[in-house]
């Protein structure tokens, strides 16, 4: 990962300090700015708010005091009074109607200026008592503009009031009068909050109630502060509201909040863009002033860099008395000493590395000499333990006598386990070659498990064990020859060291697409200081820890070592945990495969009978093996015809009318020939793609790939019976 350099990331810092004291002046001047311009708004609506209440309230006390004046001069003379109202109506046009209630409530005198006037009726009227100036709640005349009636108690008279029908639409002039923009409005509640007042005077006829609206709901309940709320459009705006009028009646100014805050936002954009101008400058300062702090240390890192790369001549400048002087001063010195000091460990290691090459040389060559001895060592024993354990099995078969053939079984069992012990040593040998080729597939790992089933089964029988194989459905990715001999190795180690109990071979499932094959005994265990040795060669637990006296107390110690290389070349992950005397647990982690795979039809038992009547051509250059070969043919009831090399095999042939069935032939024949050259002068003279069957105790790493260019199979020494009648049953069906 590449870090910022030092200048640049100073700069950064210095930046980020200068924008976040920036931003912050800023945002508090612009919320500042706000908060001091919403509230002179409301201040000024306030201001006009008043004023406007002021005049209405002008108007209407002049009417009161006109009113009174009128009532204390009032004569009794009823057509006297008449005219007293006629003249009180002509100086306030505003009064519709007067009528004078006497004590007891009747109608004395009514004047109007749209009904016939009446002089006496004595009609009942539910005139208010009040001992002054009293305005009732505002009505409607026929759906003209609103009214509201004005009490006034006459002095003269005791319980006798004058009544004033008065029109409201002096105050949507006052309201038309107010200086409150294109955009600002104003209008009148009365104390039920119905609209009586506006400066369109179609919205006070519409006699709308007024409850409800935001602005008057937020006056009511806030003691009639500023509100910020929404008009009649759902706009949002700055509401003021004042009394007006008589008791209880609003005036109520509202101004759009965008409008009104038009100026503000101005100025908030013009402190804007002077903050990003001044982050733009402090940017670019802090970019200066670090780039000139950070050369110094930069040039320091440079040449530490070529002191490092191995350039020890790098000086730097010291110019200055201040620490980073003194730094390069310091620099300096350390390179000179480094300079020194390099000069005498060069010679040093120079010393150290030619000893060392010569130990390693001597090392590679211990190494391919132990190499080449096992493989040299399990080829030459190979050949004869070959040849007994085909003549032990032809003489096992043979043999009537019960005793006799115990005496062979054991003869068997002895070869057999020298067979395995070479096994191992052609194992390790061409694992150690890098002979060993893998071939992954997707299969079932239930035909593997079948197999170490079939295998090792009778062996736990044998010693009284308990043995399972779990099964398991699971189709896995791995090479199904070399996964068998791995697992086959674990197992032959878990039945070699239990005593009693069992042994239990199982999968789990892991994460990640992964499948574990556990082989599970109840053996002696490993203790904790050995479990790190015993995949190493030739390590094994003392043996009368396992089976005393059993014949598979006398492995190499190699099984191990060949499931850790076998695990290795195919990938897979192998972990083990033991407790002395509680058992084992080995375990191979192998992927699985994405999608099922039915598992293939089982292989028959082997059937010597099918075999009779093959005609069968064996070569082999050692005559023990080629005799062995030739018994065992005989056995199985085939026609069989022995021979040393490729010129004997043309010559014997010719007196064979038949051309051969089956061709089982040595790799390595006398002089330079092979099985091969062997293989195709026999095809070339009979015209036949003649089966062929090639045994061999050769590991050479090309041999699988020269068996199938010949269509060959290829089979490596020792060999059973069994495995040679295998093999053969597969070639001929």
């Amino acid at each position: 990962m590449r870090h910022p350099s030092l200048a640049r990331r100073y700069a950064w810092q210095i930046g980020l300090v200068a924008l976040t004291l920036l931003l912050a002046q800023g945002a508090w001047e612009m919320a500042f700015g706000w908060h001091e311009a919403r509230n002179q708004v409301a201040q000024m609506q306030a201001v006009q708010a008043h004023a406007a209440a002021r005049e209405m309230r002008q108007h209407l006390a002049a009417l009161e005091a006109a009113l009174a004046d009128a009532t204390k001069l009032a004569p009794d003379d009823l057509a006297q009074r008449r005219e007293e109202f006629y003249r009180l109506m002509v100086l306030h046009p505003l009064v519709t109607d007067l009528q004078a209630v006497d004590a007891g409530g009747r109608e004395r005198l009514f004047v109007s200026r749209t009904e016939p006037d009446r002089v006496g009726a004595g009609t009942p009227v539910a005139a208010v008592p009040t001992l002054s100036a009293h305005y009732g709640d505002t009505f409607y005349k026929e759906g003209s503009e609103p009214f509201v009636r004005l009490t006034v108690p006459e002095p003269r008279r005791p319980g006798a009031v004058t009544v004033a029908t008065v029109s409201l639409r002096f105050l949507g002039d006052v309201l038309a009068g107010m200086a409150l923009g294109d955009a600002g409005s104003a209008y009148v509640v009365d104390a039920r909050n119905r609209l009586v007042a506006h400066p369109r005077a179609t919205q006070a006829l519409r006699q709308l109630d007024l409850a409800g609206h935001p602005p008057v709901q937020a006056a009511r309940a806030s003691g009639l502060a500023a509100a910020d709320t929404v008009d009649f459009a759902q706009q949002a705006v700055i509401a003021t509201a004042v009394p007006a009028g008589p008791p209880g009646w609003l005036l109520v100014v509202e101004q759009p909040r965008a409008a009104a805050l038009a100026p503000v936002w101005a100025t908030l954009a013009r402190t804007l863009a002077l903050t990003v101008v001044g982050v733009l400058l402090a940017m670019a300062a802090a970019w200066v002033f670090s780039r000139r702090m950070a050369a110094p240390i930069v040039r320091l890192r440079h040449a530490t860099q070529q002191v490092a790369a191995g350039d020890l001549a790098q000086r730097i400048e010291a110019n200055g008395g201040d620490e980073v002087a003194a730094l390069a001063g310091d620099f300096n010195r350390m390179a000179a000493e480094l300079r020194a000091s390099y000069a005498g460990l060069e010679a040093k290691v120079s010393a150290r590395t030619a000893e060392l090459a010569q130990r390693q040389e001597e090392a590679d060559r211990a190494s391919a000499a132990k190499t080449r001895f096992l493989a040299a060592a399990s080829h030459d024993l190979r050949q004869p333990m070959h040849s007994i354990g085909l003549l032990v099995g032809v003489l096992r078969q043979q043999l009537m006598d019960a005793g006799q053939q115990q005496l062979a079984d054991k003869v068997l069992r002895a070869v057999t386990g020298m067979e395995h012990l070479f096994a191992s040593l052609l194992d390790i040998s061409k694992l150690d070659a890098g002979a060993v080729q893998t071939a992954p597939v997707v299969f079932p790992l239930a035909d593997v498990l079948r197999a170490l089933d079939a295998a090792y089964a009778p062996q736990a029988a044998a010693r009284g064990l308990r043995w399972r194989v779990a099964p398991c459905r699971a189709v896995v990715y791995s090479d199904p020859a070399l996964l068998e001999r791995l697992l086959g190795n674990l197992v032959a180690n878990a039945l070699r060291y239990t005593r009693q109990g069992g042994v239990l071979v199982g999968c789990r499932r892991r994460a990640g697409g992964r499948l574990a094959v556990q082989v599970l005994d109840t053996g002696v265990g490993i203790a904790p200081e050995q479990m790190g040795h015993v995949f190493e060669e030739f390590v094994r637990l003392p043996a009368g820890e396992a089976n005393p006296g059993g014949a598979d107390a006398q492995g190499l110690g190699l099984g191990l070592a060949i499931v850790r290389r076998t695990a290795a070349l195919l990938g897979h992950t192998l972990h083990a945990r033991s407790l002395p005397g509680r058992g084992s647990v080995f375990e191979i982690e192998l992927p699985l495969a994405a999608g099922p795979m039915a598992s293939g039809p089982a292989l028959p038992a082997p059937d010597a009978t099918r075999l009779a009547g093959a005609f069968v051509l064996v070569v082999d250059d050692d005559a023990a093996n080629r005799h062995a070969l030739h018994a065992l043919a005989l056995h199985w009831g085939c026609h069989a015809l022995a021979v040393a090399g490729r010129a004997e095999a043309l010559a014997a042939l010719q007196g064979h009318l038949r051309t051969p069935d089956l061709v089982i032939t040595d790799y390595r024949l006398a002089g330079s020939e092979t099985g091969f050259d062997v293989l195709a002068a026999v095809r070339a003279a009979t015209g036949e793609a003649t089966p062929a069957l090639v045994v061999t105790a050769d590991v050479a790493a090309d041999l699988p790939a020269r068996a199938a260019a010949a269509q060959a199979t290829l089979l490596h020494k020792p060999a059973s019976a069994e495995r040679i009648q295998q093999a053969v049953l597969a070639l001929l069906g």
